[in-house]
């Protein structure tokens, strides 16, 4: 009779496991290191309750609530728009800036162009390269190179930025040596002077830009070490020096990759790499540099300029000895056209042969020209008026009348 009542239990229970047994089997997961994970067996149990009855925890009915997410962060503030200018056409005689070294001089001159972009008086020549120094002039040699540069472009005012790139071993004959050393220091002091006695020679407004601090603490220091040979080099040949280090630092005197630029806005100053400048950074630059040309020369005050025009005429030369001389046009002393001219003042007279020429009978011959009464170059004295008022003077006074009886 418990034989008969058991078998139905039994047979169902049976159907069911068969049940369970037939489901296919879940796909494996796969982890988070890419290997396959074997499928979870919850069992009979798991089968009739699912599993969120028997796991709770895991997001069934007897679960906590659910966290909040996490506040919104509000969002940073972005950087006002930086307003680039369009650079107008300039004057053909517009006054030329030049501006020569590395990569900072780079980022001097785009600033300066956009300093000057609707100022057609003012124009903006940018023979500055990046990777350049005054260590490498294998790679390329400013001493040799600058002189070139100025007979060229006949710039009225000079911009040098250099020592970025000079953080590096020098090689003086067949042996390289190290910053820091007594070599290194005497080889590159000589050629900072070398080109500075260069713009000393041209005769007109130069200006150094310091070099700027860096991210890295060593190589600010480092940069700190070779403004030292420019500052005292620079003065000693007449120029400006500019320090644009306090501009890139905090109140300690740390770099600062942001900071207010030349209208006072928070911005990004130099790029990633804690060397080079953003445009913010190269404006700012730019603002050092124009401000001090405006002070000593007044070029860009917008009143009467100061500056006066560059000879055209004149160039650098190296003489013999070696020393650099600004010499002016050369001019012929047997060619007809250099000597046929009449000084101003003198009669009109017709050359018929190079000999007879004012220019020939001066220079060559050496024969004095005739003198023309009253110019300049009549030194015969007394003067001829002179002469003729003090004979007038000194004749002899009419005797009186005789009385009449």
């Amino acid at each position: 009779m418990f034989a008969k009542r058991i078998w139905p239990v039994v047979l169902v229970l049976a159907a069911l496991s068969g049940a369970a047994l037939a489901q296919p089997v879940p796909p494996a997961d796969v982890g988070s290191d890419g290997y396959q994970q074997p499928p979870r067996r919850g069992g009979f149990l798991e089968m009739l309750f699912g599993p969120s009855l028997l796991h709770p925890f895991q997001g069934g009915i007897f679960s906590p609530p659910p966290a909040p997410p996490p506040p919104v962060q509000p969002a940073q503030p972005s950087e006002p728009p930086l307003n680039l200018v369009d650079i107008l056409p300039k004057d053909p005689s517009a006054k030329k800036i030049l501006v020569v070294g590395d990569f900072e001089a780079d980022g001097i001159a785009w600033g300066l162009d956009q300093t000057y972009a609707t100022e057609p008086k003012i124009a903006i020549v940018d023979d500055a390269n990046t990777n350049s120094g005054l260590v490498r002039d294998d790679f390329y040699d400013w001493n040799a190179e600058l002189p070139k540069l100025l007979n060229q472009e006949k710039p009225d005012i000079v911009v040098v930025a250099l020592g970025g790139n000079d953080r590096q071993n020098m090689k003086i004959g067949n042996t390289r040596v190290p910053p820091h050393t007594d070599p290194w220091e005497q080889a590159y002091t000589q050629r900072v002077k070398n080109l500075a006695d260069t713009l000393k020679v041209y005769g007109r407004p130069f200006f150094w830009a310091s070099a700027p601090p860096m991210r890295l603490a060593a190589s600010g220091r480092d940069m700190t070490y070779l403004n030292g040979f420019f500052d005292s080099a620079v003065s000693e040949a007449g120029g400006y020096f500019i320090d644009i280090w306090n501009g890139f630092t905090d109140d300690n005197g740390a770099y600062i990759s942001s900071g207010p630029d030349a209208d006072g806005q928070l911005r990004a100053l130099r790029t990633g790499d804690g060397i080079n400048f953003t445009r913010a950074g190269r404006l700012k630059l730019a603002f050092y540099v124009s401000r001090e040309i405006k002070r000593q020369t007044g070029l860009g005050a917008g009143t009467v300029d100061l500056l006066t025009s560059t000879g055209q005429a004149s160039q650098i030369e190296i003489g013999p000895d070696g020393k650099k001389r600004l010499v002016g046009p050369v001019i012929s002393l047997t060619s007809p056209t250099a000597i046929g001219g009449q000084l101003d003042g003198g009669p009109t007279t017709v050359v018929t042969k190079e000999s007879d020429a004012p220019g020939y009978v001066m220079v060559v011959k050496g024969e004095a020209l005739p003198t023309v009464a009253g110019r300049a170059d009549d030194f015969t004295w007394p003067p001829a008026d002179a002469t003729a008022t003090a004979t007038t003077s000194t004749a002899a006074p009419p005797k009186p009348a005789a009385p009449a009886n």
